[in-house]
């Protein structure tokens, strides 16, 4: 097998930025801020006051005052640590937050190197784990106020946020979701699609969460949140129904975990907007979510098609590419049915009895299909539910 990375492309949500920025404006500081930048390795840049860094630092050094410095380094990192007072770090960075999805991860650490203060971006940026970090490598107590950490509840903006997972609900709707696991109000989930661990942290679900077997059962609760991980655009098939207008009375927010391997096979040459038409339809006809797409697979042969590596970068996913033998694999010696259908033209033409199944089947590790092959003159697509171990 074969796999091509996804080309980056413009216009993310997220900003283009290096890793960890640390920030240093006094001797003590510029101290604990070479350990830290030490103990991180190259992930990390480190910039310090000029009077107190030396020829030996691997270092960034400034001259004060540092506002123009902390102000454009807010700009380039995800990750931001500065060894100042909380105080001073807030009147720096005021003028430049944006949004809490967007801004980078700010921890403070005081110049004693006591505490890691989980500053800005501690919930979906990631200060509070960031801080977490800080403190274990300096041997200080984080400062984590974020009251999903504090309370243990369940995050709801961040559920499945390790694996990539896509949330879909509008932002009130997330708040107020969130509000009831806070709170302590009964919160359902159901889950058809998708890794399983959510909830790493070794201990029980918060009792006010509760796991339900069907999208019935959640939509009969009596829960105030209903969380539904899903890579289905509705909840029967076919609908016309969202699973927002099938549940009442609720906050739903929906998750697209990335769950679809998508099986493609085509003539050279094919454009990419016809692969893209082929692949919505199938989506569309069998109530998947495009968002949910994990993978494109298909044959070795088509590693340079170039119609399928520009759909996969305009998903922002791999293609996988998989040789003869492999797909072959997929079905008995006398070319019998082990899955998928096997079709005399290819084997004629190419020696392989198919490519679009066989490959969505060998990509998503699954034994059955979601989408059998769906064809134009020109291309061929089937879909495969991606088995997470």
């Amino acid at each position: 097998m074969w796999r091509r990375a996804p080309a980056a492309t413009a216009g993310s949500e997220h900003r283009a930025m290096t890793d960890t920025a640390i920030v240093a404006i006094s001797r003590n500081g510029a101290v604990l801020a070479r350990k830290l930048a030490t103990e991180l390795g190259g992930s990390a840049t480190l910039y310090l006051d000029r009077r107190f860094s030396t020829d030996d630092d691997n270092a960034v050094a400034f001259d004060l005052p540092a506002r123009p410095l902390v102000q454009s380094v807010f700009q380039e990192c995800q990750r931001l640590v500065l060894f100042m007072p909380v105080g001073a770090a807030v009147r720096l960075l005021a003028p430049c937050l944006d949004h809490k999805r967007r801004d980078p991860a700010v921890v403070c650490v005081d110049d004693a190197g006591r505490f890691a203060v989980s500053l800005l971006s501690g919930h979906l940026g990631g200060a509070d784990r960031l801080a977490q970090e800080v403190a274990s490598i300096l041997n200080a107590a984080p400062v984590v106020t974020s009251a999903s950490h504090v309370t243990g509840r369940l995050a709801v903006d961040l559920l499945g946020q390790e694996f990539g997972w896509q949330v879909e609900a509008d932002s009130q709707t997330v708040t107020r979701a969130s509000a009831a696991s806070i709170n302590g109000d009964p919160v359902g989930i159901y889950q058809e699609a998708g890794e399983t661990g959510w909830w790493p942290f070794g201990r029980p679900l918060p009792d006010n969460v509760k796991v339900y077997p069907s999208f019935q059962a959640l939509a009969e609760s009596a829960c105030a949140a209903a969380l539904i991980i899903t890579d289905r655009t509705a909840p029967d098939a076919p609908s016309e129904r969202s699973h927002s207008e099938a549940i009442h009375g609720k906050f739903v927010v929906l998750y697209r975990p990335r769950s679809l391997a998508v099986g493609l096979g085509c003539r050279r040459g094919v454009p990419m907007e016809d692969l893209e038409q082929l692949t919505d339809t199938a989506f569309r006809d069998n109530n998947l979510a495009k968002a949910s797409i994990n993978c494109i697979a298909t044959a070795e042969i088509k590693r340079d098609e170039e119609g399928i590596g520009q759909l996969a970068d305009k998903l922002q996913v791999p293609v996988l590419c998989y040789d003869e033998s492999e797909l072959n694999s997929m079905f008995t010696s006398d070319g019998s049915e082990l899955g998928p259908t096997p079709s005399p033209e290819p084997h004629r033409l190419l020696g392989i009895w198919g490519v679009c199944e066989p490959a969505a089947l060998l990509a998503s590790a699954a034994t059955e299909l979601l989408v059998t092959k769906t064809k134009t003159d020109r291309a061929t697509v089937a879909v495969a539910r991606v088995v997470f171990r």
